[in-house]
């Protein structure tokens, strides 16, 4: 009885790490300058046009972070791409939080870099 009961615990207690754990990584935030408004991300580009090498050095860093879930999905995909084409990230960056304003710099970063992939791709 007392090995049953002491399975049963484990059992219920992996369960639990386990349920926690997922929930966790489901509920990831993002932090840093990937989280301010696009429309604080251009005002500052009109303020400061070096601040957008802070900005770019916070994506660099995302899409690395980035690239081991995205070439799990994706195997063609290339977090490379993106640093290799800086400057059409950069200006894919504006155009989206230009559109989108009141989204956060990490959404355009994205879609930044899906544009690339789809530009990659075609060539």
């Amino acid at each position: 009885m007392m090995l049953r009961s002491n399975t049963v615990k484990t059992v219920f207690l992996l369960s639990l790490a386990l349920f926690v754990s997922h929930q966790a990584k489901a509920e990831t935030s993002i932090i840093g300058l990937g989280n301010v408004s696009c429309e604080k991300y251009l005002k500052l580009l009109e303020i400061n046009p070096h601040s957008e090498e802070k900005f770019m050095a916070w994506a660099q860093g995302y899409i690395s972070g980035l690239s081991n879930d995205l070439s799990q999905s994706n195997p063609t995909s290339n977090p490379n791409d993106f640093v290799s084409n800086m400057t059409y990230g950069s200006e894919k960056i504006k155009q989206s939080c230009t559109e989108n304003p009141e989204s956060k710099f990490y959404t355009a970063v994205e879609s930044a870099f899906h544009d690339i992939e789809k530009h990659q791709g075609a060539e």
